[in-house]
């Protein structure tokens, strides 16, 4: 679903998606480091968000499953930006119009970059986290 963003006297803005929306504001919101990551850093923290993307599925259906699913989408597109910041591709939220294609692209990008693809899609191993 896309919204219209009014400019001022009403004439029509930029056209973003809800999903658009909710990203950027994540992004604005949260806090940020006295430090970038570093591609390592980043790349930990895009595996543990996908390894809860996985996990929204076999929730039990409740109240809140679907608020869940959209924070766990949400904290692994704003890893995956980070990922791809700390080498060297310039990415926002305003290109996550249509979230599948971009993390697609992304992907592409950051293998392009010299991140494995299989590195991009693997599940934790909590013995190598970082302390």
């Amino acid at each position: 679903m896309a919204l219209v963003i009014l400019a001022g006297k009403g004439h029509r803005g930029m056209v973003m998606s809800m999903y658009t929306q909710i990203l950027e504001a994540a992004l604005s919101e949260r806090r940020q480091p006295a430090v970038a990551p570093t591609a390592a850093e980043a790349l930990v923290a895009l595996i543990h968000c996908h390894a809860r993307l996985g996990s929204s599925g076999s929730l039990e259906r409740g109240l809140d499953w679907s608020s869940t699913a959209l924070a766990n989408q949400v904290a692994y597109d704003i890893a995956l930006i980070d990922l791809a910041r700390s080498v060297g591709i310039a990415c926002d939220s305003g290109t996550f119009d249509q979230p599948e294609r971009r993390r697609d692209e992304l992907k592409r990008d950051l293998v392009s970059r010299g991140i494995r693809r299989d590195d991009l899609d693997q599940q934790p191993d909590y013995a190598l986290e970082p302390s």
